[in-house]
C-alpha cells in the first residue's frame, strides 16, 4: 500500500489519539447507503468470469471513465486483474437471483444467464437481463487496503431499459426504488 494510503493515528483538538474506525463501524455506517448493484465481467482463457459488485462509480465525463472495486478475497480476482477490460452490467430491479448468483463463488453462470459478446474488444460479456451497461479498456488499477480499484475508459455505453429502475444494496439486502 503507499504510504500516503498507510493508517495513520489521529490527534484530535484536545490531544486525544485515536485510530481510525473499526471495519465493522465502517460496514455499519456504509450499510445505510444505497448502491446500485452491477455485475462485472471480463473475458478469460478459461471462459468468462462474472461477479456482483456494489461498489461502481463515475470518475470522470471528459474523459468518461469510471472505478469499480473488488474484494481481494474474490476468488477470480487474478483473472480479473490480468484482463485488459471489462464491462459494468447495471441490473434492474428484479434481478436478485441474477445477483446472488453472480456472487456465489463457484456457482455455473454464464451457463444459466443469456449474455452477448461485447462490441468494445477487450471487454467483458453483456448480459442479456442489464438494464444498462458500460464497456471499458482497463487504464489502472491501484491495490488499496482489503480492495483493488480498476479503472475503465469507457469505449461504449448502451441502456437497455431506460425506463426500469435499478437494483439497489442496502441495509444488507435488496431494496427497491420505489
Amino acid at each position: 500500500m503507499p504510504d500516503s494510503m498507510a493508517v495513520r493515528p489521529y490527534h484530535g483538538e484536545r490531544g486525544e489519539y485515536r485510530l481510525p474506525v473499526s471495519p465493522d463501524e465502517l460496514k455499519n455506517v456504509m450499510a445505510t447507503v444505497a448502491a446500485t448493484v452491477t455485475i462485472v465481467t471480463v473475458r478469460s482463457d478459461g471462459g468468462p468470469i462474472g461477479l456482483t459488485v456494489s461498489a461502481f462509480l463515475s470518475v470522470s465525463a471528459d474523459p468518461a471513465i469510471i472505478l469499480v472495486c473488488i474484494d481481494k478475497a474474490t476468488a477470480s480476482l487474478e483473472v480479473v486483474l490480468d484482463a485488459d477490460g471489462f464491462t459494468v452490467n447495471i441490473m434492474p430491479e428484479g434481478a436478485e437471483d441474477e445477483a446472488m448468483l453472480f456472487a456465489t463463488h463457484g456457482a455455473e453462470k454464464f451457463g444459466v444467464s443469456e449474455w452477448t459478446e461485447p462490441e468494445t474488444r477487450n471487454a467483458g460479456p453483456v448480459l442479456a437481463s442489464s438494464l444498462a451497461r458500460l464497456e471499458c479498456v482497463t487504464i489502472d488499477k491501484t491495490e488499496v487496503g482489503d480492495h483493488w480499484v480498476l479503472y475503465g475508459s469507457v469505449m461504449l455505453t448502451d441502456i437497455a431499459m431506460p425506463d426500469v429502475a435499478p437494483l439497489l444494496w442496502r441495509g444488507r439486502g435488496f431494496v427497491q426504488l420505489s
